[in-house]
């Protein structure tokens, strides 16, 4: 068993890429460890070939910015698993190990067992690339194992490309045989990877058992490993599963980090992710980061990544105790957590820019929407006048005539940009009438106001102010506000 360079040249798929312009070749920092990667890490400098609907994203940028006051190319903490970023262990090693001896020497079963967190997929993603580069095995991974045991045999007749159009669990099991007999043959040593096994039920592991038995003049059809938390042990010690516990040759269970490997493994994702500074994490910080983490490598990123985030946004070049201590009480870890207390945290406001959404008028019924959107453009110039009119008490309103642009031809577009116009005029003459209607209501009660403070005031004064105020209050048309017998005698008294 040759062990030498655990990771091959890479695939000529990845050539294209590694040749691109907007592609850096940075040597590896992974040491010298078997099981580290002897060729050079690729390292992405934009984000057009992983996820190109995220390229114009500023979100994207403002998360680069933050890596590059560090100086670092890339997220060094990212939760989700990277083969590419390894930090390799002892516990790490060990596991990794234990899972090349099982399937070089065809050995059946292998499980892998440790905390949420603890690196069990990358470890799992890393032996999967492996196994690709190194022998070209063929491999299925089956990550989600809220499954039935059909529904399992059918993904992973799915994952290794076998295409099956049985139906019956029977007609199942033959063509995944048949399809591992075939591979046998041609000198392929098929492995079956279960992550998240302990969510497996009874029937499952069972099935997983019974793929144990394929075997081909004493040699085993397919190898599997299972990979899971501390429960998947206390299931394989069940009476049931007793004979599936008996099949399982290499047992690891993978441990949580000591302080100098936490330090480490610190340094090391730094130095992948670009970074040149080594007093980025001060020794008291690490420290800190392992009494609050307890070694586990999820919540070190998760910390780290958050500590980061903090630095920048004071503008400061390297991570403080407060910052984690502060983390950690936001996310209640290592026991440090107030629950008296609200977090006083404001780290992102002082980092993102508030998302401003666009000014709609969210009262309106979507029946209007769809009567503005159904009336004709030559309609649409008569009837806005009369909406507007309607709606300030038949005074005119000045609106601005919206152009249509030149690209509009087809009727799809039409439709949008009358969609777009039709909400921007109702926009602004709901706004405006209801500018003019709060408006008059406060003038309007001004004036009661006014009108409601007699003392002080000449009688005829307080005569007038009545007439006014009655005259306010009575509806328009039922009573005039002075009577002819007053508009006469003030007429007599005028020519006097």
């Amino acid at each position: 068993m040759n062990l030498k360079p655990v990771l091959e040249p890479l695939p000529s798929s990845l050539m294209p890429i590694i040749n691109s312009p907007k592609t850096r070749v940075a040597p590896s920092c992974l040491g010298t460890s078997v099981f580290r990667c002897t060729h050079p890490i690729v390292v992405l400098e934009s984000l057009t070939s992983v996820a190109p609907q995220m390229n114009n994203c500023w979100m994207v940028g403002m998360y680069q910015e933050v890596l590059g006051h560090f100086g670092l190319r890339q997220n060094p903490f990212a939760l989700s698993p990277n083969s590419q970023s390894f930090c390799s262990t002892s516990g790490h090693d060990e596991a990794l190990l234990q899972l090349v001896f099982g399937v070089e020497t065809r050995q059946g079963l292998m499980v892998l067992t440790g905390e949420p967190g603890s690196g069990k997929t990358t470890i799992l993603r890393y032996f999967l690339e492996w196994l690709q580069q190194k022998h070209g095995y063929s491999t299925a991974y089956i990550f989600y194992t809220l499954l039935t045991s059909e529904d399992l045999l059918r993904l992973i007749l799915k994952d290794f490309g076998v295409p099956c159009e049985a139906r019956s669990k029977g007609e199942l099991l033959t063509a995944l045989a048949g399809w591992l007999l075939q591979r046998h043959r041609l000198g392929d040593c098929p492995v079956i990877l279960i992550d998240e096994a302990q969510a497996l039920t009874t029937a499952a592991l069972e099935e997983v058992r019974m793929l144990l038995n394929l075997e081909f003049a004493g040699a085993n059809l397919v190898q599997i490993i299972l990979a899971g938390q501390p429960l998947l042990e206390q299931k394989l010690h069940r009476r049931k599963l007793a004979e599936l516990r008996q099949r399982m040759v290499c047992h690891s269970r993978l441990p949580l980090l000591t302080l100098e490997e936490t330090a480490g493994y610190i340094v090391k994702r730094l130095a992948w992710a670009g970074s040149q500074e080594p007093s980025l994490f001060a020794p008291e910080t690490v420290q800190e980061i392992f009494r609050c983490s307890n070694g586990n490598p999820r919540v070190i990123n998760l910390i780290c990544e958050h500590a980061l985030i903090s630095s920048y946004a004071d503008r400061r070049n390297a991570v403080n105790l407060s910052d984690v201590t502060a983390i950690a009480q936001e996310f209640e870890l290592g026991g440090a957590t107030d629950s008296g207390q609200a977090s006083s945290r404001s780290t992102f406001c002082r980092v993102i820019p508030f998302p401003q959404l666009d000014v709609t008028d969210s009262e309106a019924p979507p029946e209007e929407v769809a009567a503005t959107v159904a009336v004709p453009p030559a309609e649409q110039e008569k009837h806005i006048p009369t909406a507007a009119a309607e709606a300030n008490g038949n005074r005119a309103v000045p609106l601005p005539i919206l152009g249509a642009p030149v690209s509009v031809l087809q009727p799809e577009a039409m439709i949008s940009w009358l969609t777009s116009v039709a909400s921007s005029l109702r926009s602004r003459v709901l706004s405006y009438s209801r500018s003019v209607s709060n408006s008059l209501a406060r003038d309007v009660e001004q004036c009661l106001e006014w009108l409601n403070q007699p003392s002080g005031t000449p009688t005829g004064a307080g005569q007038l102010g009545g007439s006014v105020r009655k005259w306010l209050i009575t509806p328009a048309g039922s009573q005039p506000m002075m009577s002819p017998q007053a508009r006469v005698s003030s007429a007599r008294q005028k020519r006097s």
